[in-house]
């Protein structure tokens, strides 16, 4: 069994409900997966307004999803009833969220090579000439990026947002966080949003975030890569080309490489 891991410390930044299978990923290639979740993932506070969205969904052409969040938090509202779902168009971001919408949906799902709106906007099912004069209808968590929405209403469609979920950053106990940032400090730490970035360095004290900027960041998309240069670490972040666990986990085995390299050399 592949050991390139062995040895290393990596924490794992997701939501406590999805961190499960890259943490087994990082410990089967002998790493040690350390869960400190910077996300909370709640009921959105505007349930009720994606609640009449829904009733009226047949105003719609197309139905675009954010996240993985967006399509667990929307099938959750409609209490079992995906079929209200199936005379539209479905667009997902990201190959992971089209996979978990195709479990719920007897239909395809189109998505991008990307993990991010701007990758999407270049499919050409999202093209002026495709969409102009339809209902579009964005399922994503409050707070979310504003580019999709208005790029799709200069094309010429009608787009509303389901809100269906909010990120909130949850409490972590002081001597857990200090334990874990001065005496078993990890080697590397995957953050997979901007979001998630900000909440740590919020969780954490002067001295700890020092410490966290001296190890290695993984990071998802060039945008998020570009963000986290703002906060000061010392290398620059590993990205990972693929935005799921699999693709994290090469970005992490292929870093580990190097600097086992290295330090050989």
């Amino acid at each position: 069994m592949d050991k390139t891991l062995e040895g290393l410390r990596i924490l794992v930044t997701r939501s406590e409900n999805q961190a499960a299978l890259l943490c087994k990923l990082i410990e089967d290639h002998g790493g040690k997966a350390i869960r400190f979740p910077v996300i909370e993932i709640n009921k959105s506070d505007n349930q009720q307004a994606a609640e009449k969205l829904l009733n009226n969904i047949s105003q719609y052409d197309i139905g675009i999803f954010i996240s993985k969040n967006a399509v667990d938090w929307t099938m959750k509202l409609l209490g079992g009833k995906y079929s209200a779902l199936e005379d539209l168009s479905i667009i997902a971001i990201g190959a992971t969220t089209a996979e978990v919408l195709e479990q719920f949906l007897s239909k395809h799902v189109i998505t991008n090579n990307g993990i991010n709106s701007e990758s999407l906007l270049e499919i050409d099912a999202l093209s002026a000439d495709e969409i102009s004069g339809k209902g579009i209808i964005i399922f994503r968590g409050e707070d979310g990026r504003e580019l999709l929405a208005t790029t799709l209403r200069e094309r010429g469609a009608k787009v509303d947002y389901a809100e269906v979920y909010r990120r909130d950053c949850p409490e972590h106990d002081k001597d857990v966080i200090n334990k874990l940032w001065v005496r078993d400090t990890p080697d590397a730490v995957i953050v997979t949003s901007n979001n998630g970035l900000q909440n740590l360095f919020s969780l954490l004290n002067d001295e700890q975030r020092s410490i966290l900027l001296s190890k290695q960041l993984i990071v998802m998309g060039k945008r998020m890569s570009d963000f986290s240069i703002g906060f000061g670490f010392a290398n620059p972040p590993i990205l990972a080309e693929e935005s799921s666990d699999e693709g994290i986990l090469k970005a992490i085995v292929k870093w580990a490489a190097l600097e086992k390299s290295r330090r050989v050399n």
